[in-house]
């Protein structure tokens, strides 16, 4: 009966030893709306901004190009063209921006040791225990 006793307590502190290493590793999980926090970002209103005028003069150069094509394949040729010099302009302004979002939050996964932090909407099921921190990075990009 003593050898249960003492197998019994040996059992249960070994559960609670499992279940404290388990919570020491387990710090939490983050999210943060990523798209906010891109539009937040200080250089994102001058990003935006030539984008706006790259679209303006893309479409004022298929206005101009445009009637002199002969072919409705050639047009859409032009338009295909034009939009794919949009595209690349866009990953090369926008790449900077969310590189460093990126960093920001880890700096915050790292500052406030949680596990990971992943985007809004992710998380499929245990959400009601994820911290938002989007205004933490956010405060950290301005």
């Amino acid at each position: 009966m003593k050898l249960k006793k003492q197998l019994a307590s040996l059992t249960i502190a070994g559960m609670m030893s499992i279940i404290a290493t388990t919570s020491a590793f387990a710090s939490g999980v983050g999210y943060v709306n990523f798209d906010a926090l891109v539009q937040a970002h200080k250089d994102f209103p001058k990003v935006s901004a030539q984008m706006q005028s790259a679209i303006k003069s893309a479409n004022e150069e298929f206005t101009k190009k445009a009637p002199s094509l002969k072919t409705d394949q050639e047009k859409q040729d032009l338009g295909k063209q034009l939009a794919q010099r949009l595209n690349t302009l866009e990953n090369t302004l926008i790449t900077p921006i969310e590189k460093d979002v990126v960093a920001k939050v880890e700096q915050v996964r790292v500052d406030k040791n949680l596990d990971c932090i992943v985007a809004q909407g992710a998380i499929i099921a245990g959400a009601d225990n994820a911290i938002d921190e989007t205004n933490e990075v956010s405060k950290l990009l301005q």
